[in-house]
């Protein structure tokens, strides 16, 4: 694997906390704007009607000045939790990078648990850019709602039926969206954002789990190959003056990573939770090399 060093004497930064400790800065007028450039991201995405989705999160925000959103955003995270638990992991059979690959999964799973303050951890940070990236919110609480909403059962009589069907409506819409749209916009969302490393391994840990479906069983080989096109990727754009390297992980994404199943012989490009955890371990390795120096 080739050596992470900036051709620039520059280094992306690797821990959320500092993103956590950025998003505490912003001011009103740098939170509308994002919010404006989110909408206008979602729907050139998905194809959602911008004005549905502005509506969509005034309901949530009327809920959260109720003061009814609590039991909500508990709901949901038990919910990401069951769903999160039950991810099908890639599919490498036996050796190292098998075992590299747990180890990723691992000690991102244990970083997760990490406090950013006395009321929130990395788990929470990641659960929320991820569900703002999908509605293109801003806040915590809004965001996190739509996640409460989105996961949550159906049920008679439900007084948020109207709400959950419009989450819903969100998620598979996402759902729908190709391949090259959907990474297109993740890289979008990581630029505007100026996500840490730590942060983006933890978002492509909320979509792997998401997104499931049409998964591969790759051999040790094909994984660690697949794995070096995005360290190396990483490094081509390092050796640059590219302000975040990174981002360009999510552009080969959308290019697809062309894989061939070893019990079906059959050759096509990774589905979107499996390229996601491929993702996963070549940010993990970039983090671990930038943490070592």
């Amino acid at each position: 694997m080739r050596t992470f060093i900036p051709g620039n004497g520059l280094e992306e930064h690797v821990s959320t906390a500092a993103d956590h400790g950025e998003d505490r800065r912003k001011n009103v007028h740098d939170i509308e704007r994002e919010q404006c450039d989110s909408v206008r991201r979602v729907a050139q995405a998905t194809g959602a009607s911008a004005h549905e989705l502005r509506q969509l999160m005034q309901r949530l925000l009327d809920i959260e000045r109720c003061g009814s959103c609590a039991g909500i955003v508990a709901q949901g995270h038990i919910a990401a939790d069951r769903m999160q638990s039950g991810m099908p992991l890639l599919d490498l059979g036996d050796g190292g990078t098998a075992e590299q690959r747990t180890d990723a999964v691992q000690s991102i799973d244990f970083w997760l648990l990490e406090p950013l303050d006395p009321a929130h951890d990395k788990k929470w940070y990641a659960r929320w850019k991820f569900w703002s990236f999908l509605l293109g919110a801003s806040g915590p609480d809004v965001a996190l709602t739509l996640q409460g909403l989105a996961l949550r059962p159906s049920e008679p009589g439900d007084t948020h039926a109207d709400l959950v069907a419009k989450a819903r409506k969100v998620l598979e819409s996402w759902r729908r969206t190709s391949e090259p749209m959907f990474w297109g916009a993740v890289e979008c969302y990581v630029r505007q954002q100026s996500f840490s490393l730590e942060t983006q391994a933890y978002l492509m840990h909320c979509i792997a789990a998401v997104f499931p479906g049409d998964a591969m069983k790759l051999s040790n080989a094909q994984s660690e190959a697949l794995t070096t096109v995005l360290t190396d990727t990483y490094c081509d754009a390092l050796g640059t003056s590219a302000t975040m390297p990174s981002a360009d992980l999510y552009r080969r994404l959308s290019r697809g990573l062309q894989a061939t199943d070893r019990e079906t012989a059959r050759t096509r490009d990774l589905g979107r939770s499996d390229a996601a955890q491929i993702a996963i371990t070549a940010l993990f390795a970039i983090i671990e090399n930038t943490r070592a120096r």
